[in-house]
Formats: structure tokens, sequence, C-alpha cells
């Protein structure tokens, strides 16, 4: 009767753990399944992100001077940082029909993303006027 208690216990307590490994592992799986779920849904998009502006329609958007309400330019580029914020935009200036036109970079702090009067396009408001931005120096690109 003396080994009758232990055995027992052991036939009792082998298929608990055993069943409590198995719940252990199902449960890791499912995180596993989960985690990789959480960055499908990080990864892609359904839908369009309130307040979205896509940088197609800023490419060719007019720049506006906020001291005479001139346009002086249009977005030729951006430039994004290695973590992909834009921090610059590039604008062409001077020239007719973009023959003799130069790019010159400003940072994103100084431009002001708005609407036209109409409020269906975008368009860059800058506190520069278009004599200082065809006398700024013309941005070089390293690539």
């Amino acid at each position: 009767m003396k080994h009758a208690k232990p055995i027992a216990l052991y036939a009792l307590t082998v298929p608990a753990l055993l069943f409590g490994l198995a719940a252990v592992a199902h449960g890791d799986d499912a995180a596993a399944q989960s985690g990789t779920a959480g960055a499908a849904n990080e990864t892609y998009l359904g839908a369009e992100p309130a307040g979205a502006v896509y940088a197609g329609d800023l490419i060719g958007t007019d720049v506006v001077s906020r001291v005479d309400d001139e346009e002086i330019g249009s977005v030729s580029d951006l430039i994004l940082d290695d973590g992909g914020q834009i921090i610059g935009v590039i604008v062409g200036v001077g020239g007719f029909l973009g023959i003799g036109e130069k790019d010159v970079a400003m940072s994103w702090n100084a431009v002001d993303l708005d609407l036209d009067f109409d409020g269906d396009d975008h368009v860059l408001r800058v506190d520069a006027d278009k004599e200082s931005l065809e006398e700024a120096a013309e941005y070089e690109r390293n690539n």
C-alpha cells in the first residue's frame, strides 16, 4: 500500500502536467498568430487615413507668398528623412514652363500646407517673395 500512494499521485500529476504544457504551447501559437495578424494590420491600410495628403498631390502644387499673395513657384519634390518624415520641399522658381527654372529647397517647417480659395486643391504658403527665392542658392542633389 505504501507504493500505491506515490503511483496514484504520479498517475494524476503526469496527465495534468502534459495538458498544462499543451495549453501553454497552444497559447504560444495563438500569441504568435495574433502577433502576425497584428503586424499585418499595421502593415496594410484598408482605407485612407483621416487628413491624409498624398505626395503625388503635393508635387506640382503652387507655392504662394504670404508677403504679397503671389504665386512664386511650384513644388518639384519633397525631401524625407530616414524615418520617412517630410523635412523639406523643393520649389521650382523662375523660368517659363520649366525652362530656366531652378530648384530651391525650403525647410518643411517654413511652409504651411493650406487649401486654395475654392477649398479644392492644396497650396503651400511661405514667408518669402518671388525675388528672394530667385536669389536663393540653387539646391544641389548629392545623387
